[in-house]
């Protein structure tokens, strides 16, 4: 892992930096309650993503082995310019940008605040509308004290030792709360009209088990890709099947 630091208070944000540097970038961000280190390590692995170009992988602040940091908002537009400064300390441009549930939230709105940086935005089932998100409504139905005091403990049950589990209880409970509440705060643009404004080349990818509104996604003016035998969590569900809508754009 690789260390930035991005706040003043001297927080770093971790991220994973692989493959040829001369070659097309990609940027990973990942969701709510999960590290995109973890998210996306059998992705950039999968034999038909790894060889394709330079991925980069950013584990949001407060989560993964990035710092935790209180003073940080943690709203989604302070998270997309945290990963903006990542890519602007690595001196890219142009990059595909990937994000998967909360990341793909915070990938529009890196797209949206930094067209220079994004030359392909690729989204998996990002949270498009206020108000919409099932475990971030849990989350924000707590308030923010009474969260950090003891709600994580709520959200896993005792014993749990999945990858799931976890990575939720790496994140910083404030900043848990904050994202979530963000995630769903009313926006004077949502995301899905920014997803629609942004002229870059856009992807939406979608569980089949999902059963997302298809023709509302490419009304986003997306080509979308449909990941068979696959819910929410699709690149555990059938890695394969997103590698290929990753990386096909036929």
């Amino acid at each position: 892992m690789k260390l930035l630091t991005v706040t003043p208070s001297g927080a770093q944000v971790a991220f994973l930096d692989v493959g040829a540097r001369d070659a097309p970038a990609f940027v990973y961000l990942g969701g709510l309650g999960l590290a995109s280190s973890v998210t996306f390590a059998p992705v950039i692995g999968h034999p038909a993503v790894a060889g394709r170009g330079r991925h980069v992988v950013v584990d949001l602040l407060g989560s993964g082995w990035s710092d935790h940091d209180d003073a940080f908002t943690h709203t989604i537009e302070d998270h997309a310019s945290v990963a903006a400064a990542v890519i602007d300390a690595l001196g890219l441009r142009g990059v595909t940008l990937v994000g998967h549930s909360l990341g793909g939230s915070i990938a529009i709105s890196l797209a949206t605040q930094r067209a220079d940086l994004v030359g392909e935005l690729v989204v998996a089932e990002p949270n498009l509308d206020p108000g919409v998100g099932t475990m971030s409504a849990r989350i924000a139905s707590y308030d923010e004290d009474a969260f950090a005091a003891g709600g994580v403990r709520d959200l896993v049950e005792p014993g749990d030792t999945s990858m799931g589990a976890r990575t939720l209880r790496r994140w910083s409970p404030r900043g848990l709360h904050r994202t979530a509440v963000s995630l769903l705060a009313e926006r004077p643009v949502t995301f899905r009209a920014q997803l629609t404004a942004l002229s870059v080349p856009k992807r939406y990818i979608s569980g089949e088990l999902s059963g997302e509104d298809l023709d509302a996604l490419r009304a986003t003016g997306c080509a979308v890709r449909v990941v068979p035998r696959a819910g929410h969590l699709m690149m555990d569900d059938n890695l394969d099947g997103f590698a290929e809508a990753l990386t096909v754009r036929s």
